[in-house]
Formats: structure tokens, sequence, C-alpha cells
């Protein structure tokens, strides 16, 4: 006799099913709740971008920093900023100044004894180190202020080839030609405001939203700013002809050298991303066994992860910060000394080194040993294995064939850097890869230097990746935390 068939929750193909609930779950009231709330978040601060900065000369701004790719210092202020350089708005400063007081935070964590206890306490330790961070943003951003408008004053950002363009009329002067003190504390007074209204409305997306607000908003900041770039270069390279003579049948056109930098650019960029999400995904898992046992009797089984890029984005910020720090300060140092300085001279010699060729060969071997550098200084402070091995001690639970305590903090660093190590080539090229392609695209299309990388870098392509899959892990979350609400 043939039994009926019954249908469970978990019969049928798996894919399919798995794909049809995570395709009803964006139907879902609280989801499409989360991703409204999200979306109106982003369109707030779309807005209050759009609002320019008091007391700016819009056309000799743009003349100046209309170029981010121009230098490292110009874009790594694109890229903390969410894509606001090219457009100074009341929130200029972006979210920019919030992640780095939660770096700071993150490093005295690690440091200093109070900070260690805090990050023990659990959930009322977490909530007051958000606290400082919250506070330490205030005068950083005050800081960070100054410090925009003093490099725009002195002409801080460079061009391509290295000099500084004439600026004194970014912000009118005094008739004395002096510059006007109160107008610049008030326009570091509404971009303090600005970035501390920009945090506020990142931690709402954190949580009532999808994702990380911060995250998020360097993400939309850095997207928006992608189609602009593409159909300049588009234009540029006539590319709309030679698509309108290959569908007219003349395939000739294929060949052209626009052409054939676009085949390449779609290509490495599908590649790369691959690259970034299987470097993302990828994890060592250590096994760890609990003293108690279960009610069969056997051990409780479980895992450590440790991810290949254990550190992020922050080593190639770090790196980029660190090579950034002389196309800040040099011409600041220069415009206010004369050229029979001693300082100046120095200043002169190296603008003329490879810390100011961004494209050159031993920029990029400088730039890609740091990042490893980097990545393994960060490692140890992302996870930290004698916090680790102590907690692991204090809930009974041990690696198999490692001693608990000094050996298992030992065996846990060993992982820990040689992973690290790997994934810092990766990030390496990463890094180095945009850059290699530019000067290589722009040796196909008899020097035309690509407006698409002064949006896209190494850094940018590793932020919306990494929020992308950030908020797809997010979702998946919610996912099955509805199935397990069905059988309550």
């Amino acid at each position: 006799m043939r039994l009926p068939k019954f249908k469970t929750p978990f019969s049928g193909n798996p894919t399919k099913r798995r794909d049809q609930s995570l395709l009803s779950l964006l139907f879902t009231r609280s989801v499409r709740q989360k991703l409204l709330f999200t979306l109106g978040i982003v369109l707030v601060y779309r807005i209050l971008a759009s609002i320019p900065l008091p007391g700016i000369n819009m056309t000799v701004y743009q003349q100046q920093f209309g170029n981010a790719s121009a230098s490292e210092a110009n874009y790594l202020l694109t890229i903390f900023t969410g894509g606001q350089l090219e457009t100074p708005s009341i929130v200029g400063l972006g979210i920019g100044v919030y992640i780095t007081a939660s770096i700071v935070m993150q490093l005295l964590g690690s440091v200093v004894p109070y900070f260690k206890e805090l990050r023990k306490e659990g959930n009322r330790g977490r909530q007051l180190i958000d606290q400082y961070t919250r506070y330490l943003t205030v005068p950083l951003s005050f800081a960070y202020g100054l410090g925009y408008l003093f490099l725009i004053l002195q002409g801080g950002a460079l061009t391509s080839t290295g000099q500084t363009n004439p600026i004194s009329n970014l912000i009118p002067r005094n008739a004395d030609g002096s510059v006007p003190a109160t107008k610049v504390i008030f326009m570091a007074l509404v971009l303090t405001a600005g970035s501390l209204l920009l945090m506020w409305l990142a931690e709402l997306i954190t949580e009532n939203g999808i994702g990380n607000g911060s995250s998020v908003m360097i993400m939309v900041g850095i997207l928006t700013g992608i189609p602009a770039f593409i159909s300049q270069d588009f234009n540029s390279l006539d590319i709309a002809g030679a698509l309108s003579h290959v569908l007219a049948g003349d395939f000739s056109y294929l060949g052209d050298p626009g052409m054939k930098a676009i085949y390449l650019l779609v290509i490495g960029a599908v590649l790369l991303i691959a690259g970034i999400v299987w470097m993302n995904e990828s994890v060592r898992k250590l096994t760890i066994q609990y003293a108690r046992r279960d009610r069969t009797g056997g051990a409780l089984d479980s895992s450590l992860p440790i991810k290949l890029d254990q550190s992020g984005v922050m080593p190639i910020i770090f790196a980029s910060s660190l090579l950034s720090v002389p196309q800040l300060l040099i011409p600041v140092v220069q415009g206010v000394l004369s050229p029979d300085n001693s300082i100046y001279q120095l200043a002169e010699s190296l603008r003329s080194s490879f810390l100011f060729d961004r494209h050159g060969t031993t920029y990029l071997l400088v730039y890609f040993v740091m990042i490893i550098i980097m990545s393994m200084v960060y490692a140890t402070i992302a996870l930290n294995p004698s916090d680790v091995a102590e907690d692991l001690q204090k809930s009974g639970a041990f690696i198999p064939g490692i001693r608990p305590g000094k050996s298992t903090e030992g065996h846990i660093t060993k992982v820990l850097l040689r992973l690290t190590f790997v994934g810092s080539l990766f990030l390496g090229l990463i890094a180095i890869i945009p850059l290699i392609a530019g000067n290589t695209l722009s040796a196909i299309t008899d020097g035309y230097q690509f407006s698409v990388f002064s949006a896209v870098g190494g850094t940018s392509i590793l932020i919306v990746v990494g929020v992308i899959l950030d908020t797809v892990r997010q979702i998946k979350s919610l996912q099955s935390t509805q199935s397990y609400e069905r059988y309550i």
C-alpha cells in the first residue's frame, strides 16, 4: 500500500524554495517598512547634499576640486566625504568624521585599560562607547571643518601636474586681503552641524532601517557620482557614435580604441567585483569544543570563524591617509613660507618625489607594501587573540589538540597572521589594480584619462561590495527570524 505524500516546509527544490522565501520576505510589511525608511533617510541626505555651503565661490572651487583622481588627497577626501568633494554643501564633511571617531574609539579600546573594560561589559559598555564616540565627533567635526576650509584657502589639493591652482578668491576676502576669520568660523560651525546631523541620520538607519547607516551613506555618495563620470567618458570617446556604426553594420568600429577600452573596463570590473566577493566570503573556521556534554554524552562543538580579510577596508584607508599627508601639508607650508626658506625648498624637493606621482611604479609599490603592513597590524586589533583565548577559557571551550590559555592565544595568532598575509596580498592588488588599469586604458586611448576612476577606486569598490553583502546578510537574518516565528 502506497503511503500518501505530505508537503513539509522542507520539501521541494531547496534553491527554488530559498529564492521564493527571500522574494516573499521583501514584500512583508516589516522589511518593506525598513526599506522605505532607509530610502527616505537617503533622500533626505541627498537633499542636504544639494544645499551649498555659504561663502564658497563655486566656480573657483570646481576648477580646483573637479578632478578627484588628481591626487591621493583629493581621492581620499572624496571617499571620506561620501562623494561630496566636487559639490561642497552644508554636509560637506560627510560621514567621515563620525567614522574617524569610531576608529579612534576602537583603537583606544585596545590600548587604554578603561575602554578595554568597557568592551567587556556587554551591552552597557557598548552603549557608553557609542556615547563617547558621539562626544568625540563634535570637536573632531569642528577641527575637520577648519582644516577643510584652510586646505581650500591655501590651495591644498593638487592638479594632475602636481601644481596648485590660484584659488585666493575661493572664499571672498576682506578689503585688505585678509581672511575673514568670523566667516571661516561660521562656515566651520555649519560643517560641524551638518556632520552631526548626518551622524544622527546614519544611526537612524542602523537602528530602524537596513544596513549600517554610515556605510550606506558612503555607498550612496560613491554611486551617485558614477553615472556622470561614465557619461563624460562615453561622450569624450564617442562611444555612442561607434555603437551607431556597429548597429548600421559597420563592424570595423568594434576595434575602435574607445570600444576596446570599454571592453577591458567592463571585464576588469566584473573580475574585480568577483574577487572582492570571494575575499569577503572566505572564512577559516577553527573547531571549538566545550567541556560540558550534551544529553547524549557527546561534546558540544562549535567554530571560531576567522575571515581572510579580517581588517576590511581599513588598511587601504590608513595607507592612503599616510601617503596623502605630504600632498595635504606641503601646499599649506609653501603657502605660508617664502621661497628662500629652507623648509620651503625641502617641501619643493618632496613635491618632485614619488609621493606626488600617484600612478608611478614606486608609489604603487610603496602603497602595496604599506597595505600589507597595515593589514597585519590592524588584524590583531580587529580580532585580539588574547581576548579570544581568555573568553574561550572562561566559557569552558577549547580548540582540540591545543591547551587553553597561552597556547590557544599563540595558535589563533598564527592562523590569523597567515590568513591576513594572504588576504593583504589580495587587498593590495585590489587597491592598485584600478590605478594600473587607468594607466593601461590611457595608453590604449592615446592618453585619455578616464573620469570614472575619479569616482571608482579600490577603496570605493570594496566599500560598495561590502555594504551590499552586509545588507544581503541582514535580509537573510530577517528571513531566518520570520521562519522561527512561525513555530512559536
